[in-house]
């Protein structure tokens, strides 16, 4: 692992100390399957200090033009909930507050570089992305942020740009566009929405882990961060500590949040998770590049009857909708909680000690963890509108850049001042948690296919096992569905070579 990746797991750190609050929206790449995109070998950390890694970052080069760009002001359009617009930063004030002061100054750095302004326009949080301003040919917008599993729908539409071939000073090869993600996002190497560093949600809504060590102690378990660090991290695993852990302690008789538990959280996105832990994406990339559907209907099935299993038929597994394991979770009687970094804001005072690890494998046969980000983060797209796409795009990428060198530091200087910086040994799961994010492309097309991707959770919400008719329900019409998507982007990629 580079020093660059390195950072980007050491600044989750602060996610257990700072963020804002998550979208519960309902939100892989086989490595053994030739039709997959590559995946980064699992990561071994590097011994370097944190001012190590942050000097390497800051020293990538944006190789971007000097230029003077005569007071053009950068038009911004995203959600209007509180976290979004604080990503954004235009209205924040220099506090002393770490993070905010590193949004800011991002800003001014890229205002000050290219002689630039900045404006923000807000739409409805929930509420799809209006288009009217790009589909009537208004130049109102240079940079549109959305969520990821709304915005894809229009993406084949021409009201975008092309990240891949239109935007001559976007470099997909930079550190600061996360994960498989450029390849996830497109079709024959043309992608019209994008994620980079910028959205720093992709960030704040990754799922993880959450693991009570006082809680551990108590039991004598094995220290669980060896186990992740040698690969025995495994359902199996996670299985008989579900069944070695359960007390009644409010003495009611009935398995419920008053309780001592094993391992909980909402059977929700919180569940959709492990399709992808467990290694079975919807769609891969063929030898020419182009998406198709490598999901395992069997693999699935199997999937869904170990989750129930897990958490309806273990002793100390439990879920019922959402919140579930909150309660438990800050009483202290649970082991293991699955949830959003961002989520750990509210656990900053807790008195018992804590960390995070990643979801387990599927078995020990898997070669390494993965992980996904809820589908409520957003996607970036630059409008067909914009004015002189070159300035754009010059804009578009200080942003990421600077986000990465400045932002992301700044996520974990502040861990390090705060009482959630629980153990240096966090800092290596997340390393291993960031090199775990992967995104599928049938995922972020979720609606488009029927739904497809959330069947699991509609499977172990409802504690069936009846996959198969659940999954026959929707694939046929999920793989027409599919095919029409690819049809209209190879269609766009024609019109816009």
């Amino acid at each position: 692992m580079t020093k660059f990746r390195r950072l980007t797991a050491l600044l989750l750190v602060l996610l257990l100390a700072a963020s804002a609050c998550s979208e519960t929206t309902t939100a892989e790449n086989p490595a053994d399957d030739p039709a997959a995109p590559a995946a980064a070998e699992e990561a071994v950390p590097e011994e370097t200090s944190p001012e190590e890694d942050i000097d390497a970052r800051k020293a990538v080069p944006d190789d971007l033009p000097e230029k003077d760009m005569d007071g053009y002001t950068f038009r911004i359009l995203t959600r209007d909930r509180s976290d979004f617009v604080e990503d954004v930063g235009l209205e924040l004030e220099q506090t002393g507050e770490v993070i905010d002061d590193a949004i800011i100054s991002r800003n001014l750095a890229v205002s000050e570089r290219f002689n630039i302004e900045f404006a923000a326009s807000y739409f409805t949080n929930g509420q799809s992305m209006p288009l009217t301003s790009v589909m009537s040919g208004d130049n109102e917008f240079d940079l549109m942020l959305g969520q990821i599993i709304d915005v894809t729908k229009n993406a084949t539409k021409g009201y975008y740009l092309d990240w891949y071939e239109q935007l001559p000073h976007v470099n997909l090869e930079k550190p600061w566009y996360i994960g498989n993600a450029s390849e996830a996002l497109s079709v024959n190497n043309h992608a019209y929405v994008m994620m980079g560093e910028y959205t720093l949600d992709v960030l704040r809504f990754t799922y993880g882990m959450f693991y009570n060590k006082t809680m551990s102690d108590e039991y004598s378990l094995e220290n669980i961060y060896n186990v992740v660090k040698e690969g025995r991290w495994t359902y199996d695993y996670l299985h008989e500590l579900a069944n070695m852990i359960y007390v009644d302690v409010n003495s009611d008789g009935v398995k419920d949040e008053g309780d001592k538990l094993a391992i909980s959280g909402d059977p929700y996105s919180a569940v959709v998770t492990y399709q992808y832990a467990f290694n079975n994406p919807l769609v891969g990339l063929d030898a020419d590049r182009l998406p198709v559907m490598t999901f395992s209907r069997e693999k699935a099935y199997d999937i869904v009857t170990r989750l129930n299993v897990l958490y309806h038929e273990s002793q100390g597994g439990y879920t019922s909708g959402w919140g579930t394991g909150s309660t438990a979770w800050t009483n202290g009687n649970l082991l293991v909680y699955t949830g959003l970094f961002q989520s750990a804001i509210s656990y900053r005072e807790l008195e018992f000690d804590f960390g995070i690890i990643p979801y387990p494998k599927y078995d020990d046969m898997q070669d390494r963890y993965y992980t996904m980000s809820d589908g409520a983060h957003s996607g970036m797209m630059v409008p067909v509108t914009v004015p002189n796409v070159e300035d754009v795009s010059i804009i578009v990428e200080a942003l990421n850049a600077e986000t990465y060198k400045q932002v992301v530091p700044a996520y974990y200087e502040t861990s390090l001042k705060t009482k959630a910086a629980r153990d240096i040994e966090s800092s290596e799961m997340f390393d291993l948690l960031m090199e775990s994010r992967v995104f599928d492309f049938g995922y972020m097309y979720n609606d488009a296919l029927g739904g497809l991707a959330f069947t699991i959770q509609e499977m172990v919400s409802a504690n069936s096992s009846n996959t198969e008719s659940a999954y026959a329900a929707k694939i046929k019409g999920a793989e027409k569905k599919f095919g029409k998507i690819i049809e209209d982007y190879l269609a766009l990629d024609t019109a816009n070579p």
